[in-house]
């Protein structure tokens, strides 16, 4: 009896302290990060041979990502090995190591308490192989230059200048791309970088988001960043600010072409095209056929994806198409040049049509089936028999003031009588003919727009009415009568914008951002303003580009010929509009530190919330009355 009473007082103690780790009832949230207690070889070591790097922490640890977090300076071509044992984290170096060079590894948040994952900010450690540590540093931030986003894991690299070098920052420098880096960094989460272990010199300073892990610039997908001027390393933390952008070299291929039903051809390129493919037919006797009569092209704005409808009824009733591709292809030295593939189309087998011919087999005998079976293959196989063609319109049944009405048929259109259209407006009660134009979309085949002549009206209502037969599409369905309403807004529904533009000269244009970062308006900055009207009520944010060759767009920046992308800034303030009202907002853009800019609000790169655990012990006290 006694020994039982020890047994159960030994397991309640042990169930005791496991309850405790954690939990609410057995007091606060452990808040406190791992602390490392010694390393192997110690950190400031001189002299270092081997591989082998440990570290030791006051308490069990976890990693997080760590492969992607660590860097090793210089960067090592085989990937270190990492491992972690209780208290204890290994790190093998893959590379073997050079003479008389510092090295620096630098983990970032990688580790963590193992209980409540608590991480250890800003873990690092240098060594050398000499007789001497390198102790210097670079620190700054990179960001996209499009949109000021912070840029999470790429990598910062330099390359020390010999003394009298005058290739460097010209034209003709070249090492980006033929050498790898020689120390770099990672961006964290917050888009900061820092370089350890620099020696004293004046060096070369790039960005890369690096797409083979060879620490150069190497490929037209990587995104890239440089700074104009030789970086020279210290011991305090002023901040270099590069900007990441992609020089939009295209690397163009054709990436997927498949027949997605009997009456649809869907081609679709890796990248923008700059016009569309030639397409032919193949016969049995290797003869070609244009396909210019056949199909007719659906393609996107920047002719990458596109839909051809089979509109020959030969054609789209083959059970095999050898459909002859001919487009511009990117080859290994990165020219476009002609390419020509054939590729073989089989119409798709219509599985849910067999399951219920199947279906409707059931039961029956099978002489019945048999000649039920006969009679389908004496069926030519032609296209599902559409009684009429429909229109819809895709603008919505309310416009903004400005927009216009836009409509899509279910299929291409063929032929359309613009007399059998009609426009209508309603003016006290009754409804009133007013002129118009139809207009095709250019790439869209089943498209149009309703220009009005003189110009529509806020808050009138209109309807648009198509008599029977009016339109008809490319298989010959005719469209049934059709009326469709819609009206504009009314001008009190929408806010007024003026923004008076300080400390900038030069082309410009203000960009008005809804909350995902996305633009709603565009207005160019004349006389030092940018006047938006007609502003739907709502919440946005605003950001200016400095449009240096003045052509309304962002331009990405050039490597070879050392030209930044066009300069991005944001507003750091939210603005809301409410309807019917003016609103007047003075704006320098230079005033706040570009790394501070763009509003939290709509940062695509959040970092994690960093006081989750003090929230958890708040919430933990308030309970028991303590706060």
């Amino acid at each position: 009896m006694p020994f039982s009473r020890g047994l159960i007082a030994v397991f309640g103690a042990i169930l005791a302290g496991c309850a405790s780790v954690g939990s609410p009832g057995g007091g606060l949230y452990d808040e406190t990060p791992p602390v490392l207690k010694n390393s192997d070889p110690a950190n400031g070591a001189t002299n270092v041979r081997r591989q082998r790097i440990t570290m030791r922490f006051d308490e069990n640890i976890k990693l997080d990502n760590a492969n992607d977090k660590l860097t090793v300076s210089p960067p090592q071509e085989k990937s270190p090995v990492i491992m972690s044992n209780a208290k204890t984290l290994t790190i093998e170096l893959g590379d073997t190591l050079k003479p008389n060079t510092t090295y620096s590894l630098d983990l970032g948040n990688a580790v963590q308490d193992n209980n409540e994952g608590n991480p250890m900010e800003h873990l690092s450690l240098l060594f050398s192989t000499g007789d001497h540590i390198d102790s210097l540093q670079i620190c700054g931030y990179l960001l996209n230059a499009a949109n000021l986003e912070p840029v999470t894991g790429a990598y910062v690299g330099i390359y020390r200048v010999a003394e009298g070098d005058t290739s460097a920052l010209s034209a003709n420098d070249s090492i980006f791309m033929t050498r790898p880096f020689e120390r770099a960094g990672k961006t964290d989460e917050f888009g900061k970088f820092t370089i350890l272990g620099c020696a004293p010199g004046r060096y070369r300073m790039y960005a890369l988001n690096d797409g083979n892990t060879n620490y150069r610039y190497d490929l037209a997908s990587e995104d890239i960043g440089f700074v104009d001027t030789l970086v020279v390393p210290s011991m305090d933390t002023a901040r270099v600010v590069l900007f990441s952008f992609n020089e939009g070299k295209l690397t163009r291929y054709l990436d997927d072409c498949r027949r997605s039903d009997s009456i649809h051809i869907n081609v679709r390129f890796a990248t923008r095209m700059d016009s569309l493919p030639k397409l032919s037919f193949m016969l049995p006797d290797s003869s070609l056929v244009p396909c210019d009569s056949l199909l007719v092209p659906e393609v996107n704005q920047t002719f990458d994806t596109l839909t051809y409808w089979i509109k020959d009824s030969a054609c789209y009733a083959a059970d095999t198409l050898n459909l002859v591709l001919t487009y511009l292809h990117t080859d290994t030295l990165g020219i476009d040049v002609p390419r020509t593939d054939t590729i073989q189309l089989l119409k798709p087998v219509q599985r849910a049509a067999q399951a219920s011919d199947k279906k409707q087999n059931d039961g029956k005998k099978p002489k019945d089936r048999k000649r039920r079976s006969r009679k389908e293959d004496e069926k030519p196989d032609s296209l599902p028999k559409i009684n009429f063609m429909t229109l819809r319109q895709i603008s919505g049944t309310t416009l903004d003031i400005g927009d216009k009405p836009r409509f899509e048929t279910s299929a291409p259109i063929d032929s359309l009588h613009q007399e059998m259209l009609h426009l209508m407006f309603q003016r006290d009660s009754v409804w009133e003919e007013m002129a118009f134009r139809l207009e095709l979309d250019s790439l869209n085949p089943r498209r149009f727009t309703l220009i009005a002549h003189p110009h529509y009206t806020p808050e009138f209502s209109y309807q648009f009415v198509a008599d029977s037969a009016a339109m008809c599409d490319i298989y010959g369905n005719p469209l049934n009568r059709t009326q469709l309403s819609f009206k504009e807004k009314s001008t009190e529904d929408y806010a007024h914008l003026l923004f008076n533009i300080e400390g900038i000269s030069g082309p410009a244009f203000v960009q008005l951002l809804d909350g995902r970062d996305a633009v709603k308006q565009t207005s160019p900055v004349v006389g030092n303003q940018a006047k938006f009207v007609h502003v739907p009520a709502g919440t946005y944010y605003a950001r200016i580009v400095l449009d240096a060759n003045g052509n309304g767009l962002f331009d990405t920046g050039n490597l070879a010929g050392r030209r930044h992308p066009e300069t991005v800034y944001y507003l750091n303030a939210e603005l809301q509009l409410r309807a019917n009202w003016t609103v007047q907002q003075t704006w320098n853009p230079t005033e706040v530190p570009v790394v501070k800019q763009k509003p939290d609000a709509v940062k695509i790169n959040k970092p994690k919330e960093q006081k989750e655990k003090k929230s958890k012990n708040e919430e933990y006290l308030r309970k028991l009355g303590k706060l």
